[in-house]
């Protein structure tokens, strides 16, 4: 599997710069990496539903107060972007097994909706936090992968285009940097564009019935 360091030296790479051994080493290009690194991991991360920082997880409340919401949840320290905000899993013991199940009861929303909360995002002192009126709600989220040994090879060539574009410049110099810069941010856009399609291709969601056919009854 891939390293920091590796996909790092992906990107020195794409725009003909030396390697690195590490990004502690006296050198321009590893302290350009060691500068962007963790920040073009998170966008990337966040530009797109990759499956392997997809995560949902309840929501702790706060004791705050806030205009006129009712409840205040703490924003998850590692979340990069809010895909929604759902209401709380349903459990649902069945009568032949200890197995428990947990669902969406979608008869508490009819057959047009779904288990979606309206919520907003706010900073209160310093401190992120999710704001909506129900209780015991819990988020669907990208969330911050540090480990590359979880990157799959497509977030690995992305980031390698992205932070290739962000050090070109600083690398190689504003005449050939500025080209090179271009050819990796068209490089990335066409990975991001293929995880979107992936991420469609890799789920599934029972279609709603049609206003025509619910209210026949």
């Amino acid at each position: 599997m891939a390293s920091d360091i590796e996909i790092a030296n992906l990107a020195l790479s794409n725009i003909r710069a030396g390697s690195i051994n590490s990004f502690t080493e006296a050198s321009i290009q590893a302290q350009q990496c060691k500068l962007k690194y963790s920040i073009v991991r998170d966008m990337v991360l966040r530009d797109a539903p990759w499956q392997f920082a997809h995560k949902i997880e309840a929501l702790a409340v706060l004791d705050d107060e806030l205009f006129n919401w009712a409840y205040v949840y703490q924003y998850p320290s590692d979340a990069l972007y809010v895909n929604r905000v759902l209401l709380n899993w349903t459990e649902v013991t069945s009568n032949d097994s200890a197995i428990s199940t947990r669902y969406y009861d979608r008869d508490l929303f009819g057959p047009n909706m779904d288990a979606q909360v309206k919520y907003e995002i706010y900073n209160i002192d310093g401190n992120r936090v999710i704001a909506c009126n129900d209780a015991e709600v819990r988020i669907d989220y990208r969330a911050r992968v540090t480990d590359p040994n979880l990157f799959p090879s497509s977030f690995i060539l992305a980031l390698g285009h992205l932070l290739a574009a962000e050090i070109a410049i600083p690398l190689v110099g504003i005449d050939v940097g500025a080209a090179l810069r271009e050819q990796s941010l068209q490089m990335y856009r066409g990975y991001i564009q293929s995880a979107i399609a992936s991420d469609m291709n890799e789920q599934y969601h029972e279609p709603n019935d049609s206003e025509f056919i619910t209210g026949r009854f």
